[in-house]
């Protein structure tokens, strides 16, 4: 009896301490997790730390309605995915990844952890979501006006140090005030989105598109010359020509006139986007479904 009682007093002591270490491993994660809200420092944080528990090659995060797809690490063969949730709201869904299979321990522990992880997630994909709504355009979802700006530094940044080119292009489509008249501000901003999805398909996705307000954009081409900017835009106006809107039972078209120009060495901002502005208004004034080069 006392042998039998020993041995449970150990088997005790072990479960004491392991539950003990566990508790001391999710603390530190708990204030690991508190020392950020920035999503691409959030995900790669909770993999390592919980890498000191369970071994894994890498994780993806996607939340579809925010349009993020994050990955930390590598894919491979086997994954174990985890829809998470909280208060009835979706915050995405979380994949593990590694060559052999998690059991069923392994399992518990990633659930556990995931406990810590979701309020920090959460608080997370709203400051997301709160800079995507500061720097887009509410209504068709590309950047706006005040996004300009910094992006443009930025791309004239990687245009000096790789020795490339960088374009503009003013974009105005052609009577929209008329759309509104006619058919109503319904009408307009179906169209607005149209267009907007017209020019995502045609250009290449490391172009930037601006709602500058109203029915005028801007577009930065990174890496494309007059020339090419010349061809980009034709291709544009053609597509937007070609488009055929549908708001309830009605169907319509537009045109866009278009200016443009190549960044020249110490450029600003408003040097540029002037010099693609009296292209715009040459278009404008020469008959309007144009592209006019600066």
């Amino acid at each position: 009896m006392e042998l039998k009682k020993t041995i449970d007093s150990r088997s005790n002591d072990t479960s004491v301490s392991q539950k003990l270490k566990q508790q001391d491993t999710i603390n530190h994660l708990i204030s690991a997790l508190q020392t950020t809200i920035i999503l691409d420092e959030l995900v790669p944080l909770f993999s390592n730390e919980l890498l000191k528990a369970v071994d894994h090659s890498g994780v993806i995060f996607e939340n579809p309605e925010l349009g993020i797809v994050f990955q930390h690490g590598s894919r491979t063969n086997h994954s174990c995915e985890y829809s998470l949730t909280i208060e009835n709201n979706s915050l995405g869904k979380l994949t593990f990844m590694r060559r052999q299979r998690f059991t069923e321990s392994e399992l518990n522990t990633i659930e556990q952890f995931l406990s810590v992880l979701l309020y920090p997630l959460k608080n997370t994909l709203l400051y997301s979501q709160a800079i995507q709504f500061a720097h887009t355009d509410p209504l068709t979802g590309v950047l706006n006006r005040s996004t300009l700006r910094s992006v443009f530094q930025k791309e004239v940044s990687l245009t000096k140090r790789h020795h490339s080119d960088l374009s503009l292009i003013m974009l105005d489509l052609d009577f929209f005030k008329t759309v509104n008249d006619r058919y109503g501000h319904c009408a307009g901003d179906t169209a607005l989105k149209d267009v907007t999805q017209c020019i995502e398909k045609t250009l290449r996705e490391s172009d930037y598109i601006f709602r500058l307000g109203g029915e005028e954009f801007a577009i930065l081409l990174n890496d494309t010359d007059l020339k090419g900017a010349e061809l980009i835009a034709e291709r544009l106006r053609t597509a937007i020509e070609s488009l055929s809107i549908l708001h309830d039972d009605t169907q319509f078209q537009l045109t866009a006139s278009m200016g443009i120009t190549q960044y020249k060495e110490n450029d600003s901002l408003g040097v540029i986007m002037s010099r693609s502005d009296n292209a715009l208004y040459k278009a404008k004034d020469s008959g309007r479904n144009k592209v006019v080069c600066a």
